[in-house]
């Protein structure tokens, strides 16, 4: 199965718009996992 992951311009997304609240919050939720993950593998790295 191939899922290819839609780009969204965010330059043209209103926020007023359900679809602006839902990118918006995928954006967010996006960038906290990906800091999750670095603190996750730094604590990681300090217990060795």
């Amino acid at each position: 199965m191939n899922k290819k992951r839609q780009e969204i311009d965010f330059s043209n997304m209103p926020l007023s718009s359900s679809l602006g609240h839902l990118a918006y919050g995928d954006l967010a939720f996006t960038a906290w996992r990906k800091l999750k993950k670095e603190h996750n593998l730094d604590g990681e790295n300090e217990k060795e």
